[in-house]
């Protein structure tokens, strides 16, 4: 829909609009008005991000370790609980005192809700019902206003948190502005002193708990300790600072036997040096005796001695004799003290051999020992494990109770940053702001409509689409003239006959003779689609305008349904109607009502005709008809509308011309196809069509008369027409 017809429909419906918005806008301030004023006090409480002091606090504090997000959820629906809110109202009211006069809105509920409920029970009794109660013994339940003040208190408290923050707003709506800064504040205050009762309860039975346990770790740990010390005096079993006195025993022999091994190893080692064949005695210690030293040193000059002799004497010489006798000496000298050095590696040896022996002996002896002892140590070293055990968990929870001593002292879990104050100002737009967002709203809300309707109806728009349509000529386009029924067009043609409508009609009086049946129309049928295209007057004023002009023409008031002639041109009834006629009881000529403006001849309605179809059937009208014919140059017939009732296609018989009167854009498309479709055959191709109710603004050109102004005297007086 383009936005130039959206404009001009919003202009021909700006009073629906205007009216609309006017009303809107009223009852948005009045219920503004009526409605109290709402005060919000908002309070912050900031929680700290505290560990608690001890872990068996959990189980009657929530724990602090959470996500700080969760964290802060958590403790806000805590502050929305009933817990809470019970506390709160039983010690500040939450409901302000009714002492203020009810508002228009609300003492107009309180009338409609006691008339219907009065009528409700005149009804009961009419129709032999039981009234309200009757039926059962039961009382209504009484309610306690505690559960009122406690329900509107959840549904007006808001508590509002932020990601990545510590700060908790707390807001409460109150028609009283000291009543909303109270709650919220009382709200805080029994949440922080809540907090501290329940550390303070927890602590309390946590320390009860914590002394009732250390009591029973006490005994415990003095009964393992009386057991080591009876299962030692039983076992005899010695402890030192490195262990156990057998264990300490074997590892000292042990110690001893490996040590005599290596003397008893090097002493024989030295000795089967000593006794080796072909050794002569050359071990460690001869070789590190000074004798046989000195011994060697002798031998060996003697050597070289006799072998510097032996070059130059014979084996006899006395010479070589005697040196080899020094020789032989020596020898004997060196193997006497290599035999002395061997006897002493022997008792070396021997005396190794004996150490050995005691040693191994005193190793088996502690191993016996020790073998009897270590199932003894086994024991003790778990008597002892579990001793430590139990005074360990007896430090632990010495050291737990200490803390829970200090608990007692803990600061809460949230304190207030800032307090509520009373409100000076109401939350909410004011009432003028309200009333001109309801008008805007209640604006749109009809124009949006009025859119949506227009665009769904698929109405007639302009001649062309007329044409389209129906396949008939269209003879002319009429506006829609304001003022009411003075300033209407049937009186418009005779104050100002030379106005743009009455060159209309008049060309619309010429384009339908090349409508007719090949002559001039004498008789034209003018009809609608539907009631409210404007055919009366259409059909009023082109009579009065050819009257006017000089014709003598009847004007026939065939919609004997809704007459509606006589109010148009504002002529009294007469005592002749069109029924009277068709039923023989009235002369033509005696009905016939003159306008004496236009000197038009009309013939009302009296609406007496049981069956319109039949007298409009009969031979009575064909016979009213033709005499219509001789006597008048124009009869026009006003008809109801053709989807209405089917008079106009019973008329479209007697007619030379049938005219639609389209109203435009309130005509649907479907309902003008299906009101030319119900005309006979050969009645369409004398149909014609006019365009009524246009906007003057959209007005076509080619299917209007926009008038041409007098250039000589204003026209002499019309006389009526004459009568026969």
């Amino acid at each position: 829909m383009p936005f130039s017809e959206v404009l001009g429909l919003f202009w021909r419906r700006k009073m629906l609009l205007l009216f609309t918005a006017l009303l809107t806008g009223a009852l948005g301030y009045m219920a503004a008005r009526s409605t109290p004023s709402r005060y919000v006090a908002e309070g912050l409480l900031l929680f700290d991000n505290q560990q608690p002091a001890i872990p068996e606090l959990n189980q009657y504090v929530p724990s602090n370790s959470a996500p700080p997000n969760q964290r802060i959820r958590t403790e806000a629906d805590v502050l929305r609980s009933r817990q809470l809110a019970e506390d709160v109202v039983e010690r500040t009211p939450v409901l302000p005192e009714v002492t203020e006069k009810p508002s228009f809105l609300g003492t107009l509920r309180q009338e409609v809700t006691g008339a219907v409920a009065n009528l409700i029970t005149e009804i009961r009794e009419a129709i032999g019902m039981p009234a309200d109660g009757a039926e059962t013994d039961s009382r209504d339940p009484v309610i306690d206003p505690k559960h009122i003040q406690l329900e509107e208190l959840q549904q007006r408290l808001d508590i509002r948190t932020t990601d990545n923050s510590n700060v908790v707003g707390i807001r409460f709506t109150s028609t009283s502005p000291v009543i909303a800064a109270n709650v919220v504040n009382t709200l805080m205050d029994r949440y922080i002193a809540l907090d501290i009762d329940a550390k303070q309860r927890s602590t309390e039975q946590a320390n009860r708990w914590l002394s009732e346990r250390l009591a029973v770790l006490r005994e415990e740990v003095e009964a393992a300790d009386s057991k080591i010390q009876a299962f030692r005096r039983e076992t005899g079993l010695l402890e030192t600072s490195i262990g156990a006195v057998s264990t300490v025993q074997l590892t000292e022999d042990q110690s001893r036997v490996a040590v005599a091994r290596q003397e008893l190893s090097r002493a024989q080692a030295a000795l089967d040096a000593a006794t080796r064949p072909g050794g002569r005695g050359a071990t460690t210690e001869a070789l590190a005796s000074p004798v046989v030293q000195a011994l060697r040193a002798r031998e060996a000059e003697v050597v070289q001695r006799a072998a510097t002799l032996g070059a130059g004497l014979g084996a006899r010489h006395p010479d070589r004799r005697a040196v080899d006798a020094e020789l032989r000496d020596l020898r004997a000298q060196i193997d006497s003290e290599t035999g002395k050095i061997i006897t002493a590696l022997r008792r070396d040896v021997d005396a190794a051999r004996s150490r050995l022996e005691a040693s191994q002996a005193a190793l088996n002896t502690s191993r016996t020992a020790a073998r009897g002892g270590a199932e003894a140590t086994v024991t003790l070293t778990q008597l002892t494990r579990d001793a430590e055990s139990r005074r360990a968990v007896y430090q632990a929870f010495l050291a737990r109770l200490e803390q829970t001593r200090l608990s007692a002292a803990q600061f809460p879990i949230a304190r207030v940053v800032s307090p509520a104050t009373v409100p000076f100002r109401a939350t909410g737009p004011s009432a003028g702001v309200i009333g001109a967002f309801s008008a805007i709203a209640g604006f749109l809300f009809v124009a949006a409509l009025l859119v949506l309707r227009n665009l769904g109806r698929n109405t007639v728009n302009s001649p062309r689409d007329l044409a389209l349509i129906t396949g008939v000529q269209n003879v002319g386009s009429l506006p829609t003239l304001p003022g009411g029924r003075r300033r209407g067009m049937p009186n418009l043609v005779l104050e100002r006959g030379d106005s743009d409508i009455a060159e209309t009609l008049r060309a619309l009086r010429i384009n339908l003779q090349s409508v007719g049946r090949g002559g001039p129309a004498s008789t034209v049928l003018v009809t609608s689609p539907s009631a409210g295209d404007g055919k009366t007057t259409l059909a009023v004023a082109l009579a009065r305008l050819c009257a006017a002009d000089g014709m003598k023409v009847l004007l026939l008031e065939t919609d004997m349904r809704r007459p509606r002639i006589a109010a148009t041109i504002g002529a009294p009834r007469s005592r002749g109607s069109i029924e009277s006629v068709l039923t023989g009881k009235a002369d033509l000529r005696d009905a016939v009502h003159v306008d004496s403006r236009s000197g038009l001849h009309c013939l009302f309605s009296d609406q007496s005709a049981a069956h319109p179809q039949q007298l409009i059937d009969s031979d009575a009208f064909a016979d009213m008809l033709d005499r219509a014919r001789n006597e008048y140059q124009l009869v026009v017939l006003d008809s109801p509308p053709i989807m209405r009732v089917a008079d106009a296609v019973l008329l479209s018989a007697y007619s030379d011309v049938i005219l639609f009167a389209v109203g435009w854009e309130r005509t649907s498309t479907d309902m003008l196809a299906e009101a030319i479709r119900r005309l006979p055959e050969d009645a369409r191709a004398r149909t014609a069509t006019v365009l009524t109710r246009v906007r003057p603004g959209r007005m076509d050109p080619l299917s209007y008369y926009a008038g041409y102004a007098r250039s000589g005297p204003p026209p002499a007086p019309r006389l009526p027409a004459p009568s026969t």
